[in-house]
């Protein structure tokens, strides 16, 4: 068995945003070969489950950073026994619950006199401003369980050294995403992975898992893939501790959702050319 894991962000298809030919080409590819597709992501449950219902599909994923493995209804042949019920399935939580860390970080900016803007205390269409998104996908960035997004309001590197400090002595970590921060109390983001891996195992069997990441944020959980594939993301290129980290480790020439649809074919593709014969396998991507 194949199974893809991949980040979604400047790379698949997103809810509202057109299809690229060549996307939707390798998404049929998958689908064609009934290779499963698992979204790991820093989104809410709620953006990657309206996702699924855009792409038909009924895949486990990995929301905020690494912060739950959501299992949707009959996407395992057993229920997990760390799982609790949840919408449409059951889920598996890593990380500290949306309060706690929403209370954790309003005291540490009190305590260093660090002003930011919370998503927790702006309305949705606040929200859609600060992001640039409509009203309906600011209300399911709203929908935050686990991790808390920040802008902080007068930022520098001295101040962002502090709060990252500050953060970490409180068990929480800080990753940046554009000019907002993403605040979370998930210790390991690769644990998610990890887990579904083993589950996976032992559901299916033996297995190839090929991840596609496009950051240096995404190295912690493609170290756990067989075939780890960075997607460029227009930048200068992979930073060196990437490919220290990652010596195995292929990257597409294209960028964005061009290269994530390239990296479908080339290297998916190889992996499916050496099963033979082919064993199919039991859950539908789409």
């Amino acid at each position: 068995m194949i199974v893809v894991v991949t980040d979604i962000d400047g790379s698949l298809l997103e809810p509202g945003s057109r299809s690229l030919t060549d996307e939707k080409a390798a998404l049929d590819f998958l689908a064609a070969h009934d290779i499963p597709l698992i979204v790991n992501s820093s989104r809410t449950r709620a953006e990657i489950a309206r996702l699924h219902e855009t792409l038909e599909m009924r895949t486990p994923f990995i929301s905020e950073h690494g912060s739950a493995l959501f299992l949707p209804h009959g996407c395992l042949p057993f229920v997990p026994r760390r799982a609790r019920p949840a919408v449409g399935g059951q889920v598996i939580e890593f990380g500290r619950r949306y309060y706690e860390v929403v209370d954790t970080l309003r005291t540490v900016g009190r305590e260093l006199n660090v002003e930011m803007v919370g998503f927790a205390e702006l309305s949705i269409d606040e929200v859609a401003r600060e992001l640039g998104i409509s009203s309906v996908e600011a209300q399911l960035v709203k929908l935050r369980e686990y991790t808390e997004l920040v802008r902080i309001v007068e930022e520098d590197d001295g101040t962002l050294s502090r709060l990252m400090k500050a953060l970490r002595r409180r068990g929480l970590r800080c990753c940046r995403r554009s000019r907002h921060h993403l605040i979370s109390g998930t210790p390991d983001r690769a644990e998610g992975l990890k887990t579904l891996k083993a589950l996976w195992n032992q559901a299916w069997g033996k297995h190839v898992m090929v991840g596609l990441g496009d950051s240096e944020d995404d190295v912690a959980w493609l170290q756990s893939v067989d075939v780890p594939i960075f997607v460029e993301n227009g930048s200068s290129g992979i930073p060196a501790r990437v490919l220290r980290k990652l010596p195995t480790v292929h990257v597409t020439e294209r960028s964005g959702r061009q290269g994530w649809s390239d990296a479908i074919f080339e290297f998916v593709g190889k992996a499916l050319a050496l099963q033979s014969p082919r064993q199919p396998n039991t859950l539908r991507t789409r």
